[in-house]
């Protein structure tokens, strides 16, 4: 009998992800949100917004523009996420000294004013994307 293959986590309700592909799942689950931004532990700003375009790339930033927010999982080094008593999530996305909070809010007025759009690519997590040779590029 052959030994069964290990199993990838299965995380309900609360949990830690380190991978770029469960954070972007993870987080489509958001449209509008209250949002707090800490720097080493000092909040730095702090407001409400919407989630437009998920990406997992090395070369885009995340920025919050106008309230909306371009979020890219790679400035991320992993994302907790944890349900509340009333069945809220709340995330918070950690880098190298900050951490990015988001509350989910349900706002009708905000998905009306600006739609959510999910342009994740399904080659957005191809590891060729992150490790190319110059050779590979010729092809």
């Amino acid at each position: 009998m052959e030994p069964s293959p290990p199993l990838t986590p299965c995380l309900i309700g609360d949990g830690t992800v380190t991978s770029l592909a469960d954070m972007a799942r993870a987080l489509e689950t958001v449209e509008a949100f209250a949002y707090r931004y800490l720097v080493d532990g000092e909040c730095i700003s702090e407001g409400r917004g919407t989630l437009v375009k998920i990406l997992a790339d090395d070369v885009s930033s995340t920025m919050l523009v106008n309230g909306c927010l371009f979020l890219n999982v790679a400035s991320f080094r992993y994302v907790n996420f944890r349900t509340d008593v009333d069945g809220g999530v709340g995330f918070e996305l950690h880098a190298d000294g900050s951490v990015l909070e988001l509350a989910p809010v349900d706002d009708p007025e905000m998905r009306v004013t600006r739609p959510v759009i999910r342009l994740i690519e399904r080659d957005a997590f191809d590891p060729e994307l992150f490790v190319r040779s110059d050779d590979e590029d010729e092809e």
